[in-house]
């Protein structure tokens, strides 16, 4: 039976928010014939870097303040937590995005999941670690932004669980799984260890274009909910444009893609236009044996602007391949070619928008042959 996805129009994040997201957990039933009462609950919202909340790189904090403040009448447990890219000051992250001042006045704690212990995995062929306190919760609330993505294409319910891997060992898991679609099933397969779940997407404002960090906002003008992460990102896709077969996460078999199809419920909404990255995604129409032997030919990589970049580095100590070097006076990005993976880490984490992920030109004509937009 398709999974309920429900849509509920919000203009913005003044008054029409708290009405929207009354709708949204009146259609949920928490608190009532869902009863949470006692039960910890985790709020896990995107706050990839320190960026404040009209760039629209994170969860917008009126979003999970009103969420804080529904689960808690409900007489739940509220905590929020969350593991930004691995450069990020953590308490910048915090300050900026807004998430301290909430939670402070929403007297509720927020977690730092470097700090909180994590569960080591072994499933389908990868090893990775989970943060402690999503473990523990009775209920984690994915609270993810609606972002394009210049590796994933998308980045939404299903991509914020991401965060969940506490620092530098998501830079590990990327050096270790650069190429998108493999990168996809790790993704996939996080969510085999997650504790049950609810998601509520906040795309009230979105990001479109070079996302998930350096994108443009875009009025998007919704919230959108749903038990089932994969089955929300599907209808997201259904709504913006975007073609699933392209979003690596999503990529499955007949029978996963049967248990994540969807049925649309509440406001209709639509979007006229919503751009996406030509990123690391176009690589899987190469392959895998042409990759290796034509790399100068078929890549994906970071470009710097020597204009805007600010030398902070950040792109070098986000790399997990350690192919940037800081080099010159003043200091700007270096790239050795060789050793880059095509994985976007830099772009995310780039605090002024400076590098653009482009692609050689025997992949750009591939992508014409093909007719991908």
């Amino acid at each position: 039976m398709p999974t309920d996805v429900f849509f509920a129009r919000c203009a913005d994040y003044g008054p029409a928010l708290a009405e929207a997201v009354d709708r949204v957990f009146a259609h949920a039933g928490w608190g009532g014939q869902r009863p949470v009462a006692g039960k910890r609950v985790l709020l896990k919202p995107n706050l990839l870097t320190e960026r404040k909340p009209e760039q629209a790189v994170t969860t917008h904090p009126e979003v999970v303040r009103h969420v804080i403040r529904r689960f808690k009448a409900a007489g739940a447990q509220v905590s929020v937590g969350d593991s930004p890219a691995s450069t990020a000051n953590l308490h910048n992250v915090w300050q900026a995005s807004g998430l301290a001042a909430v939670c402070a006045e929403e007297q509720v704690p927020l977690i730092s999941f470097e700090q909180a212990g994590v569960r080591s995995f072994e499933r389908d062929g990868f090893a990775f670690s989970v943060a402690a306190p999503v473990l523990a919760a009775d209920l984690v609330v994915n609270l993810p932004k609606v972002k394009s993505h210049s590796l994933t294409m998308l980045t939404a319910a299903v991509k914020n669980i991401y965060g969940s891997v506490p620092g530098y060992a998501k830079t590990t898991l990327h050096r270790l799984h650069p190429k998108p679609e493999i990168f996809g099933r790790l993704v996939r397969t996080l969510w085999q260890v997650v504790p049950p779940s609810w998601t509520l997407a906040d795309a009230v404002v979105g990001m479109e274009g070079q996302g998930p960090a350096n994108g443009r906002p875009i009025a998007l003008e919704f919230l959108a909910a749903s038990d089932n992460p994969f089955a929300l990102d599907r209808a997201l896709c259904d709504v913006l444009h975007i073609d699933v077969r392209r979003v690596p996460y999503l990529a499955c078999s007949e029978a996963d893609a049967e248990a994540e199809s969807y049925a649309r419920t509440g406001d209709p909404v639509a979007v006229g236009a919503f751009e996406v990255p030509s990123g690391a995604h176009l690589l899987k129409l190469v392959p895998d044996w042409l990759v290796r032997r034509a790399g100068a030919l078929v890549w994906v990589r970071p470009a710097f602007s020597a204009e805007t970049c600010v030398g902070c580095g950040k792109c070098a100590n986000a790399c997990p391949a350690h192919a940037i070097a800081m080099s010159g006076e003043p200091k700007r990005p270096a790239l050795d070619r060789r050793r880059c993976i095509s994985c976007s880490c830099c772009h995310e984490v780039c605090p002024v928008g400076a590098i653009r992920m482009t692609q050689s030109t025997l992949l750009r004509m591939m992508k014409v042959f093909k007719g991908i937009d």
